[in-house]
């Protein structure tokens, strides 16, 4: 089975520019992706609703960030979003999740039931929500059917928080969406802690992060992370993560048991 294959739009905000949402989407589109994750600033959002139709790509997400400060940008974002029914949000109010984080969400999740929206927590390294071990506490405390987390493999490995299997199994009953990325732990990666790369870059071996989930279902997209410090051409560096991503499936469909570790590092 295919996942269907979607892009951050990260990727496409260079040191140059940022390239428009109908060259990014014309992009996706040629290379053989399925849909797209926004980020909440780019100036198109109004056009979401079309993408659809144009292009062919699902919008899986929109992502946000909260702090201090952005409740009113926030609030006006869920109340007037189309063409997408997810909000990928990481919590950046301080040091560690703050109790504003908290009634933050509380507001937020009365306007998704209002508007049929859904939150997918977003653990960030160097934010306050860094680890899924948070976002799960998190979703325990709301029990609400419209707030789960987003499993990003680039934050968990830049995180170190380790324990792969027990970390996919703690957060389970709230996994919403999957993210991936090549990475490698390094000062020169972003906020000093990892790199963010193509598909078939870094140290992270995606391959069996990707049997982790197929051993437990994990049917839904998955997204790949981009930045602006992968350098280089962006349709180049989009094309070398899909065909690693497809190369990587293929090789699970036909040998699963490739992806399991027989010395799991501590």
């Amino acid at each position: 089975m295919q996942h269907a294959a979607h892009a951050m739009d990260f990727i496409f905000q260079t040191k140059l520019g940022t390239y428009p949402l109908a060259v990014q989407c014309e992009m996706l589109a040629e290379l053989g992706y399925q849909g797209i994750t926004v980020s909440s600033w780019s100036k198109e959002l109004k056009d979401l609703p079309k993408v659809k139709a144009q292009w062919g790509l699902d919008v899986g997400g929109v992502y946000a960030i909260y702090r201090q400060g952005l409740e009113a940008w926030l609030t006006h974002l869920f109340e007037t979003i189309e063409g997408c029914s997810t909000i990928e949000l990481a919590l950046h109010s301080g040091d560690k999740v703050q109790e504003q984080d908290v009634r933050m969400l509380e507001h937020l999740l009365l306007i998704c039931e209002r508007r049929n929206l859904n939150i997918a927590l977003y653990p960030h390294i160097r934010y306050g929500m860094q680890t899924t071990s948070e976002a799960a506490q998190l979703c325990e405390r709301f029990n609400h059917p419209r707030l789960g987390i987003v499993f990003n493999g680039y934050h968990w490995f830049a995180a170190q928080e380790g324990e792969l299997e027990q970390r996919l199994d703690a957060l389970w009953p709230w996994l919403k969406q999957v993210n991936i990325a090549g990475c490698r732990l390094s000062p020169l990666g972003w906020g000093g802690a990892a790199t963010i790369e193509p598909l078939d870059e870094g140290e992270m071996d995606n391959f069996v992060l990707l049997g982790a989930l197929k051993r437990r279902g994990y049917t839904g997209k998955v997204g790949f992370l981009g930045w602006e410090s992968m350098g280089g051409d962006v349709h180049g560096n989009l094309n070398r993560s899909i065909n690693a991503f497809r190369s990587m499936e293929r090789r699970l469909t036909r040998n699963p048991h490739w992806a399991l570790m027989a010395d799991v590092p501590r």
